[in-house]
This record gives C-alpha cells, structure tokens and sequence, in this order.
C-alpha cells in the first residue's frame, strides 16, 4: 500500500469521527446561542430587523463571536430565510454572506417542519456540516411558527485540508526520527564490523606467528582459536542486527561483507602447521 493510499484511509477515519463530533458542537452552539438570545429578553421582528429585547441583532458580530468561540464554529442568524448575521473562526471556513438566503433544504426542515437540521449542504460552492435551529418569539414553539433560525456550520473542505497537513507533519517528524535511529544503528553495526574484522586479523596474525614458534607457541594457539571463535561471533552479532534493522523499517546497507575464513589449521593451530608470513591489515599493529 503506498503512503498516499495509506495517508488517505488515516483520514478519511479520522473525518467520520471527526463529523459526529462537529455536529455534536453544532447542537451545542446552537442551544447555547438561542440561552444567550432570549437572555436579552424575548424575540421579535420588524420587516428589516431582529430583536432580542432591545437589542439589535442584524450584524451582530459580537454576541455571535462568543458563540462560535466557544464551538469554534461559524455561526449564522436569519431572520426568517435571509441571513442578517454571521460570524466564524479560523478552521471553520468563510463567514456567510449577510443578505443571502437559507438553504431550500434548511428552509423546509426548520421554518417549515420546525425542526432541527442536521447534515451536510453546499453554500456558495463550499460544502458544510451543519446545526440549525427554529428560533421562536419565546423560549417555548408557538403557532405562529419560527421567525427565524439560528445556524452552526463548520466548511468541510478547510478542515479535511488543516487535517492532511497536521497528518503530513506528523508524518515527516515520525520519518524524520526514524532515519535518525537509522544513522545511529549504522554507526553501530559499522563498529561492530570494524571490531570483527580487527579480531579476524589477530586471530589469523596469532595462529601463523604460533606455527613459527612450534612447540613453544602451543598456549598461544589456544587464545588465537578463542580469538577466532569471538570474530565469528561478532560477524553473527552484525548480521542479526542488520536483520532487525530491516525488520524495524530502518533501511540499512546490505549485510556484512566480511570474507575473510581460517582454515582448520589455522584455527587449530596444528603441530603441522606450514609457517606463513603475519596477515597485514588494521590489526597488525595490535599483535
């Protein structure tokens, strides 16, 4: 599965929860704003203006903005199906255009069947979640019906776009963190193979300078087999390592390339061994 592919799905999880919990807020915004209207006193309307007591509430920004602040939404008020207020925060999207009108869908589930909407509508081309509210003279529905409503609405498109570049940082640290682990655990496997190689060498330089030495040189073949015997291990240490590294997603060079083998005399450091000359290489100046 590619990184984009699997970038998608992350978010597209994500949005489903994300969706009920902005409606969620919406019905929270909305039942907060309409506490807030009637505490100024009941509603009522001219032909131009809506008022909560003697307050004017036709670009009221101020009221609205504590609302949206606090659900961090957009909020919009009509009067009856055209929209005499609005207001928004950063990730909600663009505030409504005041003057314009309601949604026929909005229109017909709220000031009509005098419920509350809840779902998705396209607004000036932008597509939104929204949480509308009839709105009454009084706290309580009367048969007049609602004189206006009272709107939450978050646009879906600047969210899912604050969402992808939240998830692309936190995409680049997570990778950004592990090249660094990578780099480290190189450092480590390159030691780890320096160390092998140096033991190859003396164990190779011990058991020919043991040969020449003949008998006297039988206690030093001893150490130079046990010298032998801790390279290989170490080459075995190197290749697990690289193995995991792998396994972890942490994409290192390939395995060891450590050629370098003792034949059973030399490990074994026969009586019959043929003298040969010391092995050069980084180690030979640790005999």
């Amino acid at each position: 599965m590619s990184e984009v592919t699997s970038e998608n799905r992350v978010i597209d999880a994500i949005w489903s929860v994300m969706k009920r919990r902005i409606v969620d807020r919406g019905v929270a915004a909305t039942e907060l704003a309409e506490q807030l209207l009637y505490s100024h006193g009941n509603l009522h309307r001219t032909e131009t203006e809506l008022r909560a007591g003697e307050r004017v509430l036709n670009n009221d920004s101020e009221l609205l903005g504590r609302i949206g602040k606090a659900a961090s939404m957009g909020i919009s008020l009509y009067l009856g199906n055209r929209r005499i207020a609005s207001t928004t925060m950063l990730d909600a999207g663009k505030a409504a255009e005041i003057g314009g009108y309601a949604d026929a869908l909005l229109v017909d589930t709220v000031l009509r069947k005098r419920e509350v909407f809840k779902g998705s509508l396209t607004q000036a081309n932008r597509q939104l979640l929204v949480v509308a509210r009839p709105l009454y003279v009084t706290t309580a529905p009367d048969d007049n019906g609602p004189i206006g409503m009272i709107e939450a609405f978050q646009d879906e498109q600047t969210l899912l776009e604050m969402m992808a570049v939240s998830t692309r940082i936190g995409r680049d640290k997570q990778t950004s963190a592990r090249q660094q682990h990578a780099d480290e655990m190189e450092s480590i496997i390159d030691f780890l193979d320096d160390v092998a190689r140096r033991l190859q060498l003396l164990a190779l330089n011990g058991n020919i300078i043991a040969a020449q030495a003949g008998d006297h040189g039988r206690a030093f073949r001893v150490v130079c087999r046990e010298l032998s015997s801790l390279a290989e291990q170490s080459k075995e240490a190197v290749a697990e390592v690289r193995k995991l590294t792998h396994a972890m997603g942490l994409n290192q060079q390939g395995d060891s390339d450590l050629e370098l083998s003792f034949s059973d005399e030399h490990v074994s450091g026969g009586d019959d061994a043929a003298p040969k000359r010391p092995a050069t290489g980084d180690a030979g100046s640790s005999k």
